[in-house]
């Protein structure tokens, strides 16, 4: 996102907030998520952010990149959730400690973003090839181990593992590298 696209939104072009929107609004839900614990919060907490934004568009002034303006504009709603009467129902102490433990310099919204899309993607598998990749990718099963969980052979587990990987490579393309990252720990053994 460029600084002519904030130009655009700034004189209420609403295709180039829209494409801000597009493009920001899920990885900035799972920052706030990841330190609200709670996925309806967060989503309300970065849509306020954006209505704000579109609201005062003409009066931002943004010096860093609009990554980085997003991000603080989110943590910053975070705190006034915090300071709110609805947030009584929270550990304040602890979300506290996790918004001040990550520097907004670290959080990497495209590492997020697809993490997101690879989930998506995995939730599209048919349901036992989702399971064998589960048990496989997150759960660090060998192949031996989940053909005996699920009553079926290892070559089934094998061709269903197959079946997952090139579904992925091809849905992902120049993202390969970090499916690789993410199911490299797979044991067939």
């Amino acid at each position: 996102m460029n600084k002519d696209i904030w130009e655009e939104i700034q004189a209420g072009n609403r295709k180039a907030f829209k494409q801000l929107f597009d493009e920001y609004y899920s990885p900035l839900c799972i920052y706030a998520n990841s330190v609200l614990n709670n996925m309806e919060i967060s989503q309300d907490v970065v849509s306020d952010c954006f209505v704000r934004i579109w609201e005062k568009k003409a009066e931002i002034k943004i010096t860093s990149s609009i990554k980085h303006y997003l991000l603080s504009s989110v943590r910053n709603a975070i705190y006034s959730y915090l300071r709110s009467p609805e947030s009584r129902k929270v550990d304040i102490e602890s979300i506290e400690s996790k918004l001040e433990s990550v520097p907004i310099e670290e959080y990497n919204l495209e590492k997020e973003a697809s993490i997101q899309h690879l989930s998506s993607l995995i939730e599209e598998l048919p349901e036992q090839r989702k399971k064998i990749l589960k048990m496989a990718a997150f759960g660090g099963k060998t192949y031996k181990e989940i053909a005996k969980i699920l009553d079926i052979s290892e070559n089934t587990v094998n061709t269903q593992m197959s079946r997952a990987y090139r579904f992925l490579r091809e849905k992902l393309g120049v993202n390969k590298l970090l499916m690789w990252l993410i199911l490299k720990n797979i044991k067939k053994v």
